[in-house]
């Protein structure tokens, strides 16, 4: 399993009371006192365990809880991610520290480099004043010894887009031009100060209040996600104890996404590039930085989307398809068409069985045969790659897979640079490092879950 931080256990405690608030109150809308009561439920009298004071924890508390039971105003219909303003440490970080490996060398280049002339020799020492300091970084850039080193806050760093900035009160902000919805500050932040939006209580009221009948669509990074004994069959078991009427592998829709990705590049008559569409976050990267890049992404829906539309085809569309999986992009993703209903995390759906007191483990095995073994390891890096290039027979194709966004938007650069007429290329981009099972809302390591992947597949 994961080392789980206290952000994590705080997260999961907080789901798994909101979920065992809606399942005694289902179809309700939560009063004041409600959320009264879970707050002091999750912050117990006593002394302060993480900030300044108790008043404050339960401030930060209120507003994690009414994002999960889904009652926060979002700035848009597309963005899951938000940020908890008053959770955020506003972090006063000095961005260009001078450290004890300064040499006080004679050419001081630090100095010669600074446009701003803020830095300073005292005592056989280089110092930067901080007022005048734009943090252009040159000073760190010219130093040969390494001794200037660069402070970054780890939400920022961990945003490959720059979608996160900070305001006059050294507060995060999110740029919603740019976010992408990869989570990965969701997961960096140190103080659970930003976070994504939940769906749970809608979930919920759909299973026990259903109007028509419901598919769970289950992630094949699921495999392993319950612990290493728990197999994709029990989970199977489990969410049908739960209420549901179907549970069908996205792998299905990854089959079909192979195929047609196949058939893109086999119709290329003079070589070209094609770059999967499966990951959500990177393809909005690839959209939001240029049309020359996006061209090349396939027209293929994404695994998620094209198993909802088989499920909403067969059923005349008189069925609700809910998606469990690793991805907070999956949420924005959603809302580009009418295949899939409502996203749950792994994360979510774990709070669930907790608070419905089903044990994924103690269930029988049922089978699960909606796909295949190449479709089922579109869930780790080198998968969507390795599917697609084996239904390519009469072309040579070179295939690359990169993990990561600003790696892939690097190598996507590079490919459409470097594109020759005659070369074909298959090009895997994948948010998240290892893949899927990398994903921020999963719950168990990206190594673990590979292992339960390949041995599920």
């Amino acid at each position: 399993m994961n080392p789980v931080s206290e952000i994590t256990k705080l997260r999961r405690d907080l789901f798994t009371s909101v979920a065992r608030w809606a399942l005694k109150n289902i179809g309700s809308k939560p009063s004041e006192h409600d959320i009264a009561n879970m707050v002091k439920e999750l912050v117990p009298d006593g002394p302060p365990r993480y900030r300044c004071c108790i008043h404050k924890e339960r401030a930060v508390a209120r507003e994690r809880i009414i994002i999960a039971l889904g009652l926060h105003n979002s700035q848009s219909d597309n963005q899951p991610i938000t940020v908890i303003s008053e959770a955020c440490n506003g972090c006063s970080l000095i961005k260009y520290v001078i450290t004890d490996a300064c040499q006080n060398c004679v050419a001081h280049p630090c100095r010669n480099s600074c446009p701003k002339k803020s830095i300073s020799v005292i005592q056989n020492r280089a110092y930067i004043d901080q007022n005048s300091c734009i943090e252009c970084g040159k000073c760190a850039r010219s130093c040969p010894y390494n001794a200037i080193v660069e402070i970054t806050r780890p939400c920022e760093r961990a945003c490959a887009v720059k979608a996160i900035k900070v305001d006059d009160s050294r507060k995060a902000i999110l740029d919603l031009g740019k976010c992408v919805s990869c989570g990965h500050c969701v997961s960096v932040c140190p103080f659970g100060a930003i976070t994504d939006l939940s769906q749970i209580c809608k979930v919920i009221n759909s299973l026990y209040q259903p109007t028509q009948p419901l598919a769970a669509i289950i992630a094949p990074s699921i495999a392993g996600q319950f612990g290493p004994k728990v197999s994709p069959g029990q989970i199977k078991s489990a969410l049908i104890k739960l209420g549901f009427n179907l549970v069908i592998e996205a792998a299905l829709g990854a089959d079909i996404v192979a195929n047609h990705e196949a058939k893109e590049l086999q119709e290329k008559t003079t070589g070209g590039l094609l770059v999967n569409s499966c990951c959500y976050p990177f393809s909005r990267t690839a959209t939001n930085i240029s049309p020359e890049l996006s061209k090349h992404l396939s027209s293929s829906l994404s695994p998620m989307r094209a198993t909802g539309k088989l499920v909403k085809d067969k059923y005349e569309g008189q069925i609700t398809t809910i998606f469990i999986g690793p991805c907070i992009g999956k949420k924005a993703e959603a809302t580009l068409g009418n295949e899939i209903d409502l996203v749950i995390t792994f994360e979510e759906l774990a709070a669930l069985f907790i608070a419905a007191d089903i044990d994924p483990s103690t269930q029988e095995e049922l089978a699960l045969k909606d796909a295949s073994t190449k479709g089922r390891l579109f869930a780790k890096a080198g998968g969507v790659a390795t599917a697609v290039s084996s239904q390519v027979t009469n072309i040579a194709l070179k295939v690359a897979s990169v993990q990561g966004l600003g790696p892939c938007i690097t190598s996507l650069k590079s490919s459409v640079k470097d594109l020759k007429e005659g070369r074909y290329l298959f090009l895997e981009c994948m948010a998240c490092e290892g893949g899927c099972v990398g994903g921020p809302g999963t719950l168990v390591s990206p190594a673990a879950a590979v292992r339960a992947l390949e041995k599920h597949s």
